[in-house]
């Protein structure tokens, strides 16, 4: 087990960093930095990419890749990147515009309550997954077996509600 640790170690390590030694080289920090606003980094990420390319003896560019982040940034606070955002269970990052961020919190809830609806779907169907199974297990005359196909009509038709509710927060 110690052999395999020590083995996968440098392909752990290499997961871990932001920026291959090939991007390092190119230095294409512009790029890189309108890559990274579009996700909507931070300006401290460029530390990340420190990190991963003074490996190998490179420093980012910082003034090239803030400006390249700030063109990144006007793709990332829009409404629909905010409600993409949170579609994908996640809050928005804080990188936008003051000027903005109301409109664009809205959106990232919006996209929040469809995702967290989609959460209780799912949940939902999982339920009724495992009454299925226990169904399958009893006797056809067992008692349980009301009170199981019950609950499972009850999940249903909450899933029907459920998704109906998820309609109303779709962008």
């Amino acid at each position: 087990m110690r052999y395999l640790v020590l083995l996968l170690a440098p392909f752990v390590l290499a997961a871990c960093a932001t920026l291959s030694e090939d991007q390092c080289r190119a230095g294409d920090w512009h790029t890189i930095g309108r890559a990274d606003g579009a996700d909507g980094r931070r300006s401290d990420f460029i530390v990340q990419h420190a990190k991963a390319c003074n490996k190998i003896g490179i420093a980012p560019v910082r003034a090239e890749w803030e400006e390249g982040r700030q063109e990144g940034l006007l793709l990332y606070c829009r409404p629909r990147r905010a409600y993409d955002e949170g579609a994908r269970g996640r809050r928005l990052s804080p990188v936008c515009p003051l000027e903005d961020l109301s409109r664009l919190e809205r959106a990232n809830d919006r996209g929040l309550r469809w995702y967290r609806i989609g959460q209780d779907i799912s949940e939902a169907q999982r339920d009724i997954n495992e009454i299925n199974a226990r169904l399958s297990q009893l006797a056809p005359d067992d008692p349980e077996r009301f009170h199981l196909i019950s609950l499972r009509s009850s999940l249903r038709l909450d899933i029907v509600t459920l998704r109906a509710q998820r309609n109303h927060y779709r962008y």
